[in-house]
C-alpha cells in the first residue's frame, strides 16, 4: 500500500510541474496537485522517527 502512496503522491507532484507548462495553466490544478504531494508526504514521513529521538527518550 505504501508504494501505491508513493507512486501517486510523486505522480501528482509530477502532474502539476507539467500543468505549469502549458501556455495557459490552471492555478486550481496546480494548488491541488500540490495540496496532495505535500499531504502524501507528510503521511509517509510521520513513521520515520526523529533524529533525536533516542535522547529525548532516555531523558524522560
Amino acid at each position: 500500500m505504501k508504494t501505491i502512496y508513493i507512486v501517486l503522491f510523486f505522480g501528482m507532484g509530477a502532474w502539476a510541474l507539467y500543468e505549469q507548462t502549458q501556455p495557459n495553466p490552471n492555478i486550481w490544478v496546480q494548488i491541488v496537485a500540490v495540496v496532495i504531494f505535500f499531504y502524501g508526504m507528510m503521511k509517509l514521513m510521520e513513521k520515520v522517527p526523529g533524529k533525536n529521538q533516542e535522547e529525548e527518550e532516555r531523558d524522560v
